[in-house]
């Protein structure tokens, strides 16, 4: 795998987990199939080794251009691919980079094509800070939100490489004569209206949402709003409004007609968003307590799986077909779970072929995870707080050459029975095999003391007369102790009756006892 990240400090780094992981001895020992990766520093090349760390030109988003997966080769004929891609900085630049690949595990060669002057979005330094940036294939153009709901459209088409700004789009003026923002109560008033940003590649379209205000869908092309999303109706007891907050946009699938919106009430909607729908209110949502803490990033794995990641550092996959329609219902809390994250996720991609998610947060470590099995493979560790993450498309790793650090060969090796669960069991009648060797252990010694028992030869007669003698005596003795025996056996059962009568006698006394002394009583 190849993966770019960009951080809070302005730094582009470039990853091969494959160059850091840790080979395996013949003597090392055997991990559990539960057991995290190790955390490694190795496999990391700056991309800007020139750069200096400066927090204003934090790095907010970052869009391939062309991801040169192979098909496109380099003008040097030598094999390598090229590949470009955006990078939004915190002070408003657009920096537009090229990257010479070649099709081996080896660090690309990066150079800066041409980086903006001035805040594209207007504003003085930081102020109003950059959203996200979305790049549109089919027209060739980038596109780039901030936090005043601005919508900047820069063209790439130009022979000099440069990104010049042709069209400025409000989403909350659209549609409207004058251009006046209403006014948001709070500390923040005015200056932090949206929230979050996500571009609709296939239909040009960008969504963009705030706190207190809903989801407006512009298009980018003409800047007027298609789309507006509505909100739940009122509480049936209180009568009191929904709030609203969105904090994470997703289109789903290829034809992005399914809008998945994560708030900050811990909460995750799906809207149509297609043109000619008639409801704009969700039409699917997650219950109440679903979640506990503020979602930040959304993540499509497959056709009916997402991924969710919250300030918390929890990352779960939901599967959207399992989502009813009412908030205050009773809670599924049936969900899949990716474990390592300990700080807030930043953003979650998934790799484009391979079953692959990584995911890049304020804990500073990149954790690359297998979406099959919900298990880490790699965990680096990049010093700087992580903003956001590129997976490359390259052809010259597949499943099989990125297992991680556990191997699926170790899986193999685990699983004991691959059948189905559903199968009968297998019923064979029982055989007592240890006692039919022991019978015939025993078997076999009694006939080897047979064997030694027997004489050798014939002895003489006077050794025969001993013997017999000897075994005389010896049976005299036995029956003495015999008879000491039964006479003792005699005398103690004699002593036991003996007991037993003056033990009767000691209870008639203590009747008469006290029978005496009721009699007494009563005169």
């Amino acid at each position: 795998m190849r993966l770019l990240t960009g951080d809070e400090c302005g730094l582009l780094k470039e990853i091969i987990p494959e160059i850091g992981r840790k080979k395996k001895g013949p003597n090392d020992i055997v991990a559990p199939y539960n057991a995290m990766a190790d955390v490694i520093k190795e496999g990391v090349f700056r991309v800007d080794p020139k750069e200096s760390q400066k927090r204003n030109r934090g790095v907010v988003d970052m869009v391939w251009i062309d991801e040169g997966d192979g098909s496109t080769e380099s003008d040097d004929g030598d094999g390598s691919s090229s590949s470009s891609f955006s990078v939004l900085r915190k002070n408003g630049s657009v920096d537009l980079w090229t990257a010479n690949i070649d099709n081996k595990k080896t660090f690309g060669q990066h150079t800066l094509e041409y980086s903006t002057d001035n805040n594209i979005f207007g504003g003085d330094g930081d102020n109003p800070r950059p959203l996200g940036l979305g790049f549109f294939h089919q027209h060739n153009k980038l596109c780039a939100g901030d936090m005043l709901g601005n919508i900047v459209i820069l063209d790439l088409k130009n022979k000099n490489k440069k990104c010049n700004v042709i069209q400025t789009y409000n989403a909350y003026t659209a549609n409207k004569c004058n251009t006046t923002i209403s006014y948001t109560p709070g500390n923040l008033e005015n200056s932090q209206l949206a929230t979050c940003i996500a571009f609709d590649t296939a239909n040009a379209r960008a969504a963009v949402g705030g706190r207190e205000r809903e989801v407006c869908l512009v298009d980018i092309l003409t800047g007027k709003q298609v789309f507006k999303t509505k909100n739940l109706s009122p509480d049936p007891q209180t009568l009191l409004q929904q709030p609203v907050w969105p904090s994470a946009i997703q289109f789903l699938n290829n034809d992005c007609n399914i809008m998945a919106v994560g708030t900050a009430y811990k909460q995750v909607r799906l809207y149509d968003v297609r043109e000619n729908t008639k409801t704009r209110r969700p039409t699917s949502l997650t219950p109440e307590g679903l979640f506990e803490y503020r979602l930040t990033s959304l993540c499509q794995i497959d056709e009916h799986e997402i991924v969710i990641g919250d300030t918390s550092g929890n990352i779960q996959s939901l599967d959207i077909r399992k989502m009813g329609r009412e908030s205050k219902c009773k809670a599924n809390r049936d969900m899949g779970r990716y474990a390592g994250p300990v700080g807030s996720i930043r953003q979650l991609k998934k790799h484009p072929t391979l079953p692959r998610l990584a995911a890049v947060g304020l804990d500073r470590m990149l954790r690359v995870y297998d979406t099959n099995k919900r298990r880490q493979l790699d965990c680096i560790y990049l010093k700087q707080r992580l903003n956001c993450v590129l997976f490359h498309k390259n052809h010259i790793w597949d499943s099989t050459g990125d297992t991680g650090a556990i191997s699926d060969d170790d899986d193999d090796d685990l699983d004991i029975d691959d059948g189905d669960i559903d199968q009968d069991d297998e019923v064979r009648d029982y055989v007592d095999s240890d006692g039919s060797d022991n019978e015939d252990a025993n078997m076999k010694s009694e006939s080897k003391i047979k064997d030694s028992s027997e004489p050798a030869g014939v002895e003489e007669e006077d050794d025969d007369d001993d013997s017999n003698s000897d075994d005389s005596v010896e049976i005299e003795n036995e029956s003495d102790d015999d008879d000491d025996e039964s006479s003792e056996e005699e005398e103690s059962s004699e002593k036991d009756k003996d007991d037993e009568e003056t033990e009767e006698s000691e209870e008639e006394e203590t009747i008469i006892i006290t029978q005496e002394s009721k009699r007494r009583r009563r005169r």
